[in-house]
């Protein structure tokens, strides 16, 4: 298959070749070498088409390698900067009061993101969104390397950097349906889903290597000896937060690898044309029960998970193992390990059939591990449970965001995954407040059996009135109606 582009100049040619004719001598002589040239030129313009288009992808996944090496980095410095002994040295509640500061401008301008994403070059908006969210990790190396770290500047840093990932986040993710979309139209074969479940592997591979380089702030760790004995570290914070702002300026560096962008043009006009297109990406997840059932399952994620995630395993690494900075690594390493291993054999199968109960089966596995966390339990026992939660989350992220991506009008696309990302992120605030006070008043094991409870409800009430359970992959359908036909 030489795909659509390579067709449509052969179509050219023998066009250009049987229509040139003159009664003038040598004037039909003249316009046939020049239809040859124009045929040429749109030959090289071809290959030279199906070349950006092939380098495209690989730069997307790039675009998010840089992201998330960052956010790697952001997932162990913050809270350690917070609870660590050496900084600030505070309790579940500060750290959950950050957490909320970082997540909170996400539920009041990821809707207007998305509209921004809709109406902007994807390009330009990448580059430019990556340059501003190199500042603030920067601004706080000042703060920590002469030992001026308050808690007024990492709240500072939570709040820009969370307005900032309000726009990166529909801007980032709906660019995949795009790249996709010209792959396929130059003859590739790959689908949406696997698409996407890419995007998710190179997350969780860099957020990995940003957790692993930031385990060593501040302190050595040793190998076992069966790797040779040796240390590696200490990389002083401040180091690592310069690392995490010069990663983000390479991803600006990365998005310019994409093709320009498909701006859609804004249906109605003046200041309240913005509010009015927010308002129809809402009744257009209003009005699909798919759409609909998966934001609110992850606003259930962002109340009952992420508030453990980002407070509660911090505390249980501080207060029940007694770890720093390398604790926190050990246990995110080992949650996004989980994650990437689910993910990668999820590529396999390019088809799934049924997305939506393979999603509800991991919540229900990923929700029975937390009420493990409930008893003392070794330290390597804990991070086998964080493994299993990490198998059943890199599965539950890559089927929503297709069922998403999928379900999604394409004109809206950018509007509605900002709104199935506002359920994640208006619970998250909530989530993280409410378990950084429980967390203090019953202590960190005690509490396992909300997080549980709460999602454990919400994935039977998926079960029995959403039409999740029973809904089929489009990529399964239209692979198996095209199968059919003769």
């Amino acid at each position: 298959m030489n795909g659509d582009i390579e067709k449509i100049v052969d179509e050219m040619a023998e066009e250009a070749s049987e229509s040139v004719t003159s009664p003038v001598s040598g004037l039909s002589e003249a316009l046939g070498a020049g239809a040859s040239f124009l045929v040429s030129a749109t030959h090289w313009r071809a290959k030279r088409l199906r070349r950006v288009v092939k380098i495209e992808l690989p730069g997307y996944l790039a675009v998010q390698c840089s992201w998330f090496l960052a956010f790697g980095l952001q997932l162990v410095l913050f809270p350690y900067l917070i609870t660590g002994r050496d900084h600030l040295n505070m309790d579940g509640l500060a750290l959950g009061l950050a957490n909320m500061a970082l997540s909170l401008p996400s539920v009041i301008f990821l809707l207007i993101g998305g509209v921004v994403a809709e109406r902007a070059d994807g390009r330009r908006l990448l580059v430019l969104l990556h340059l501003l969210a190199a500042t603030p990790p920067m601004l706080l190396a000042f703060y920590v390397e002469p030992g001026e770290l308050t808690y007024a500047a990492m709240i500072f840093y939570a709040l820009t950097i969370g307005t900032i990932g309000a726009f990166m986040m529909p801007a980032r993710d709906s660019i995949v349906n795009e790249v996709v979309d010209r792959r396929r139209r130059v003859g590739s074969g790959v689908t949406l889903q696997l698409g996407v479940t890419l995007a998710t592997m190179a997350q969780f591979l860099a957020q990995i290597a940003g957790l692993i380089l930031a385990g060593y702030a501040d302190r050595a760790t040793k190998m076992p000896s069966w790797l040779g004995g040796f240390s590696i570290g200490p990389i002083s914070a401040e180091t690592l937060l310069a690392l995490q702002g010069i990663v983000l300026i390479s991803g600006a560096g990365f998005a310019l690898m994409l093709a320009k962008g498909r701006p859609v043009r804004p249906t109605r006009q003046g200041p309240g044309s913005t509010f009015g297109d927010i308002l129809d990406g809402l009744r257009a997840v209003r009005a699909e029960p798919k759409l609909w059932a998966m934001t609110t399952l992850m606003f259930g994620v962002g109340v009952f998970v992420i508030g453990s995630f980002l407070v509660v395993l911090p505390i249980i690494n501080r207060d029940v193992y007694h770890f720093g900075s390398s604790g926190i690594r050990d246990m995110f390493v080992t949650f996004w390990m989980g994650a990437f291993v689910s993910s990668a054999v999820l590529a396999v199968f390019k088809r799934i059939k049924r997305q939506g109960r393979l999603l509800l089966i991991a919540q229900f596995v990923a929700s029975a591990s937390i009420l493990m966390m409930m008893g003392s339990v070794p330290h390597w026992f804990f991070l086998a449970i964080v493994f299993v939660w990490g198998l059943a989350a890199g599965i539950s992220i890559a089927m929503s965001r297709s069922i998403v991506q999928d379900s999604a009008p394409k004109a809206k696309l950018a509007r509605v995954l900002s709104i199935y990302q506002l359920g994640f992120m208006a619970g998250a605030p909530f989530g993280a407040a409410l378990m950084g006070a429980l967390v203090d008043l019953f202590g960190p094991e005690k509490i396992a059996v909300v997080p549980a409870g709460g999602m454990i409800a919400l994935i039977l009430w998926m079960v029995f009135f959403t039409p999740v359970w029973n809904m089929k992959g489009s990529a399964w359908l239209a692979h198996h109606e095209g199968r059919k036909q003769p």
